[in-house]
């Protein structure tokens, strides 16, 4: 099956972005890496009339530790979080789950935010950021405002995020004095969708584990 025919703009910043967002609404389809997005368009799951190209607005990519937290920018592709050392030594639930992230070459293309914007089911980025308690950081015409993840996904394909808004950043907890996370996914092939996975952080207390 083929994508139905769409017009397509490459945004010149975040403001263009979202007055082409506020414009066209629902009609309007944010593409970053395209990982979610054109998987999507093929099936016919998404038929937007316009797409709205971000990939050049590269102040929304990023990993660093800001005001006790690990903020990472939505473009930021899967194989800068799976080599970062920030990432490493404060989330290493992401570190872990990174690899599990179809192949390389889609890992050096599709990005953080655009798998937490479309809350793709099959996607491994959800479940660590809800595991790890994160919180979504979304720029409106209002300005920012910041979404804990629990009431970020709604469900699948469905987000608290406003047609007219845009996904910034992801900010986490950063890892607590005997804290533990781990990630674990059972797959027929390296590369295909999970059957099951876990993302899971704990605290040993003794020789308990008590949850966070």
């Amino acid at each position: 099956m083929k994508s139905q025919a769409f017009d397509y703009v490459r945004a010149e910043s975040a403001q263009h972005a979202l007055a082409l967002l506020a414009q066209h609404g629902d009609d309007a389809r944010v593409l970053a890496g395209g990982q979610t997005l054109l998987a999507s368009l093929g099936m016919r799951l998404a038929q937007p009339s316009l797409l709205v190209d971000i990939g050049d607005l590269t102040d929304l990519a990023g990993i660093s530790v800001d005001h006790g937290v690990l903020r990472i920018g939505a473009l930021t592709r899967h194989v800068e979080i799976e080599e970062s050392p920030l990432v490493a030594l404060h989330a290493p639930l992401l570190a872990q789950a990174a690899p599990h992230i179809a192949h390389r070459a889609i890992r050096n293309r599709g990005t953080f935010g655009g798998a937490l914007a479309y809350a793709d089911p099959a996607a491994e980025w959800p479940a660590c950021v809800l595991a790890l308690g994160g919180t979504l950081v979304l720029l409106g015409a209002g300005g920012e405002r910041r979404v804990a993840a629990d009431d970020f996904f709604r469900g699948l394909f469905s987000t608290a995020r406003r047609d007219d808004e845009l996904l910034l950043a992801c900010e986490l907890p950063l890892l607590a004095a005997g804290e533990r996370q781990r990630f674990s996914e059972l797959a027929r092939r390296q590369g295909d969708d999970a059957i099951a996975g876990l993302a899971a952080r704990a605290v040993v207390q003794g020789s308990q584990l008590s949850q966070l």
